[in-house]
């Protein structure tokens, strides 16, 4: 990327006037050099140990220590692990960054450069026939894999927990390939559930809590024989995953057992369903297999491997893990191929990561939980099995808030393993900022939200909530004390799947979401540009039972509806709200200070505030308007205003449109990415725009 060659010729010349006390790490070092820059270590722990041993010694010196990290491949066999005794000053902070003109990279995973066409008659004999001299096959033994991790698998209801499963993965020139599944695409549907009738829902269609049911095509008779089958579905409402291991198969009966533990919600007919990890359906180029009995690798691959670049992530824990860590940087490095999560922050103060890539993980890009004045700073995270960066801070109790910052950071191509409830950027606690981020392609939300007083700010979302329904670009859920959240001047674009080309394209997905009593809620200054499609139940802003939000001065252009309500009524919002102020996770006394209007709380339920907003050829302003809702000076353009928009269908501001519709204040030209010392030229544009079709 030409900001990594841009920031690595700067630290170069920098580097030659580096402190004594700098230290230097390269893949030709030995960890018994003594660091300098002819003579490095070899090891990051090495140069972690020799600053601690300087530390003992003396005070850190004025500006801090660097370590220069030199370009090149770092395999990492063990987590680089901070903690308190690592940490920096204000004045003198640690600085971990790369050297020289490329990022240094840290990989977890193995190369595999040894494929054979595959010719063994038993595994052949198990291919589909059309498969049959197109598989190729790797010896794990040979290519130094010393364990493989075992397969589980998770979810958002998943009886094994919603949390990160170690899943190892295949990459080929970067790009992650596909376990071998059926349907090749999209989903099949469940026959009648064989268990008890015992779950209800408001949909009037009963469940059972036991994971047994038919199966309506033929096609599963021929798994009976595969040792670690499993299928991802969607078994009871279409917002809530999870992956079931197959116990076992009656052909006769046509019945599917599920093995324990089963999903939180139960299981219902007619609900979407695929299987994944068979052997027998490794039919299609870019599909593959692991068989952990053999310890061979079986790849369809999508053109020759010759020169290619063939990748086994391998390790089961974070590349890099932090505790306690204060006043420490990370700039320019590249973390990559873990078969867990990337990056871990836990607790600690001012740890930024500047610059970095982190990339092909099976779970989180970065974790940062607690601590206060942690940043993410013009990172790219991308290509990962579950959620770009999880983010926690401050406290709920006191309203102190943790101060985090993600800023100017590329987000994309994320819930590729746990697909629902893995956003871009899922955010807690109390006080944090998201500003400047581009997110795209997700299958669910761009942003989780939960707590208060968080910022959303100048962000560009779009193609989210590609395959969840019931969700948003933006997600809140459940509580009304979540109060003081501000979305403003955020550009939301393209969400769900329009065209409706599947069934799994679904007709409630909205730009931002207030789901079940979210309250206090503003939306300013926003650009919601098909963000929902006819026919639907949402619009570019859902609110599901909150009170006392306020939507203003925001943009919808070519959505179903502006705003869209679901209505709860006196007795539900009473009955829900009841015990909200006694909660023990809040200071009463303190959030009736904070937010007066909790003084009215189980009051005026379904009360929201819509003005100043503009919505261009929108079939209908609000869809379920409750009758207190506020609408004042709202200005509808059915047809004859037009915005333009360029051939990937993204708005391309015209000032003179602008004025036309009065939109002078929008701040359209600020949304987005925007050059700083770790992004510039070409990455800064966005130059993915014809996915946004």
């Amino acid at each position: 990327m030409t900001v990594y060659r841009i920031l690595g010729a700067l630290l170069f010349i920098l580097s030659t006037i580096s402190a004594q006390a700098d230290f230097h790490v390269s893949p030709t070092g030995s960890d018994t050099n003594p660091g300098t820059e002819s003579s490095p270590f070899l090891t990051l722990e090495r140069a972690r140990d020799a600053i601690r041993s300087l530390k003992e010694k003396e005070d850190l010196p004025e500006g801090g220590i660097k370590v220069w990290i030199h370009p090149g491949n770092y395999t990492v066999k063990q987590s680089f692990q901070l903690t308190t005794e690592d940490s920096g000053s204000a004045d003198a902070p640690l600085i971990y960054c790369a050297f020289g003109p490329e990022t240094p990279r840290f990989s977890g995973g193995i190369r595999l450069d040894a494929f054979t066409l595959l010719d063994d008659p038993e595994t052949l004999n198990r291919l589909p026939e059309s498969a049959r001299g197109s598989v190729m096959t790797a010896d794990l033994d040979r290519a130094g894999v010393a364990e493989i991790i075992p397969l589980e698998l998770g979810g958002f209801s998943s009886g094994r927990g919603f949390t990160t499963h170690p899943v190892m993965e295949l990459y080929v020139n970067g790009e992650p390939m596909v376990p071998s599944r059926w349907p090749n695409e999209g989903f099949v549907q469940t026959g009648e559930v064989m268990g008890p009738a015992t779950l209800k829902a408001w949909d009037n269609r009963p469940g059972s809590p036991e994971g047994r049911f038919k199966y309506l095509e033929d096609r599963p008779a021929a798994w009976v024989n595969e040792p670690d089958a499993w299928l991802y579905g969607y078994w009871f409402w279409d917002w809530a995953d999870s992956y079931e291991k197959i116990e076992r198969i009656d052909a006769e009966t046509r019945e599917i057992t599920l093995a324990q533990p089963w999903h939180r919600y139960g299981y219902r007919q007619n609900q979407r369903y695929y299987a994944v990890n068979l052997l027998c359906e490794l039919d299609v180029p870019g599909e593959w297999y692991l068989d952990r009995t053999k310890r061979k690798v079986y790849l369809f691959p999508k053109s020759s491997l010759d020169g290619a670049i063939v990748e086994l992530s391998t390790v089961p824990f974070p590349l890099m893990e932090a505790k306690n860590l204060c006043h420490v940087r990370f700039q320019g490095i590249t973390w990559e191929c873990g078969a867990a999560d990337g990056v871990r922050i836990e607790s600690g103060e001012d740890c930024r990561l500047e610059g970095c890539i982190i990339r092909k993980m099976a779970g989180n890009g970065v974790e940062i939980k607690g601590g206060f004045k942690h940043s993410v700073q013009s990172c790219d995270i991308h290509t990962l099995g579950r959620g770009g960066i999880v983010l926690s801070g401050g406290d709920r109790k006191t309203l102190t808030p943790g101060e985090h910052l993600v800023e100017n950071c590329h987000i994309h191509h994320l819930s590729r393993i746990d697909h629902t409830y893995t956003p871009g950027v899922l955010v807690d606690g109390v006080g944090n900022r998201v500003r400047h981020t581009l997110i795209h392609d997700v299958a669910s939300s761009a942003f989780r939200v939960g707590g208060n007083e968080h910022l959303f700010e100048f962000n560009e979302v779009f193609r989210a909530v590609l395959e969840s329904d019931d969700q948003g670009g933006a997600d809140m859920w459940g509580n009304p004390t979540f109060r003081g959240n501000v979305y403003r001047h955020n550009y939301w674009h393209h969400l769900g799947n329009p065209a409706k080309e599947s069934e799994s394209a679904h007709s409630m997905q909205a730009g931002i979401r207030l789901d079940d009593a979210i309250c206090g809620t503003l939306i300013e200054g926003n650009i919601f540009h098909r963000c929902s499609t006819a026919p639907t139940l949402f619009g570019g802003v859902q609110i599901h039972g909150g009170k006392d939000n306020l939507i203003q001065d925001n943009l919808f252009v070519d959505n179903a509806a502006a705003v869209s309500f679901s209505p709860w009524g006196d007795t539900r919002w009473r009955e829900f709200v009841a015990a909200a102020l006694e909660a023990p996770e809040i200071d009463r006394d303190l959030y009736l200070e904070r937010y007066p209007a909790l003084v009215a709380l189980n009051e005026g339920h379904d009360i929201n505030t819509v003005r100043d907003n503009i919505a261009l050829r929108c079939d209908a302003l609000f869809l379920r308007a409750p009758e207190g809702t506020v609408s004042e000076n709202n200005t509808e353009y059915p047809e004859g205003k037009e915005l333009s928009e360029g051939p990937d269908g993204r708005l391309i501001w015209s000032e003179t449109e602008a004025q036309q519709l009065g939109l002078e204040g929008l701040l359209f030209a600020k949304m987005g990415l925007y050059e700083d010392p770790w992004r510039q030229g070409p990455d800064t544009e966005w130059s993915l725009r014809a996915s946004a079709k």
